[in-house]
């Protein structure tokens, strides 16, 4: 029987436009049209998301990179946090002993916010939403046509 230590999760790659930044990494959920943000802590955790690495071993590749006493649990907070950005090709369950370890957690044992995996996402307009103005609206919910926005197509 494997333990939570012996998980490998994969990162998922379709259907996402990734760019790497100098702290974080921007992805853009092509299916789902959502923005994310992930701070080093998650895009570190995300680019060990290789099939093959546990998270007992990224536990220590983040304690190193970060140069901080990181735990298992921080790094369950991050596969928690990718799990629920659909940013993990499938789901990770969260072993029970660390479905616990909240951010209040993360925060006590590291003692600073610097490591904790922060994911920020927005919902990125569709790009029939994203016009300035649309003269027929047929089929499109919740639109205003541009005459009635004081506009002339």
């Amino acid at each position: 029987m494997s333990s939570a230590r012996d998980v490998t999760p994969w990162a998922r790659a379709a259907d996402l436009a990734v760019e790497e930044l100098l702290d974080e990494t921007l992805v853009y959920d092509l299916a789902r049209h959502k923005a994310h943000s992930l701070n080093r802590t998650a895009t570190l955790v995300w680019r060990q998301c290789d099939g093959k690495t546990t998270v007992a071993a990224m536990a220590v590749r983040l304690a190193r990179e970060l140069d901080l006493p990181v735990n298992e649990d921080l790094v369950w907070v991050a596969l928690e946090r990718l799990r629920r950005t659909h940013l993990l090709a499938e789901g990770v369950i969260v072993p029970p002993e660390s479905a616990g370890y909240s951010r209040r957690d993360a925060l006590r044992a590291l003692g600073l916010t610097a490591a904790l995996p922060v994911i920020v996402s927005i919902l990125a307009p569709r790009a029939a939403r994203a016009q300035s103005c649309v003269s027929d609206c047929s089929g499109l919910p919740d639109c205003i046509p541009c005459q009635q926005k004081g506009r002339r197509v």
